[in-house]
């Protein structure tokens, strides 16, 4: 098994906008405030109610065996210091101390752990809805970028979610586009723990991506393959791997220069 090599310590990233910065925390209080800010998105976004066992300030937050292991990258708002949008990082490294990543709870991942280079995950994206302008998920992306250049990381890999609210009209219309333009190769798919066996009615409409897969394609991922229920947050979730030396279109490069 590959090992990681030493990570170097993150630092903070100033956007173009001045009002976002991107930081990586550390301090149990900030942690919980992602937390919350995590339970108050995907319970918004998904139309689910979190089962919770752990509060901050009275609120219920969404917190997992994962996080103890993983590295917190927050968008704040400059102003207010406030939490904004927020993504968490599991190397190759930390996650042969947990013993697993996080999409291994979904999928067969064997594919991806034998890719040749330095790998790491993220996951639990979000974005703050009143933050959902372009700008926010920039500087995110931005940070990630520098970090994987900062520490010799080749491939980013992840779940990206599809909600399930609307019965699954939307993914019964994603689906085929995503089989048609943004499947892998073969020798990387990977196998849902629990795949999707009811035949859903598509939209009539071509529905649009969620932000964070599309966000994905533009990059210049690919899908590995077919899609996990997830029945706690009452989503499919794709799994998709990036290659920093596939990324070539204008969009990616905006975030994948040298800082």
């Amino acid at each position: 098994m590959l090992q990681d090599k030493p990570v170097r310590r993150p630092t903070p990233i100033q956007s173009a906008n001045p009002r976002l910065f991107a930081e990586f925390v550390h301090q149990p209080e900030d942690i919980r405030e992602i937390q919350k800010l995590r339970y108050d998105v995907f319970c918004e976004e998904y139309n689910v109610k979190l089962p919770t066992s752990t509060y901050w300030k009275g609120h219920p937050v969404d917190a997992d065996e994962i996080d103890d292991g993983c590295l917190h990258l927050v968008v704040r708002d400059g102003r207010t210091r406030e939490a904004v949008g927020y993504t968490r990082v599991l190397t190759r490294e930390q996650a042969d101390r947990l013993g697993t990543f996080y999409s291994a709870h979904e999928f067969d991942i064997d594919s991806v752990l034998a890719l040749e280079g330095r790998i790491m995950e993220i996951g639990r994206t979000c974005i703050h809805p009143d933050y959902r302008n372009g700008a926010t998920i920039a500087v995110l992306w931005s940070r990630i970028a520098r970090f994987m250049q900062e520490n010799n990381y080749q491939y980013l890999f992840g779940c990206a979610s599809i909600s399930l609210a609307d019965g699954g009209a939307a993914f019964s219309g994603i689906m085929p586009d995503l089989r048609k333009n943004y499947m892998s190769e073969p020798d990387l798919r990977v196998h849902p723990r629990l795949p999707l066996k009811t035949q859903l009615q598509a939209d009539e409409t071509k529905p649009h991506l969620p932000p964070l897969l599309k966000a994905y394609m533009k990059m210049g991922a690919r899908v590995c393959g077919e899609a996990c229920w997830d029945p706690e947050f009452n989503v499919a979730d794709v799994l998709v791997v990036l290659n920093l030396e596939d990324v070539t279109n204008r969009y990616a490069k905006r975030f994948l220069k040298a800082s």
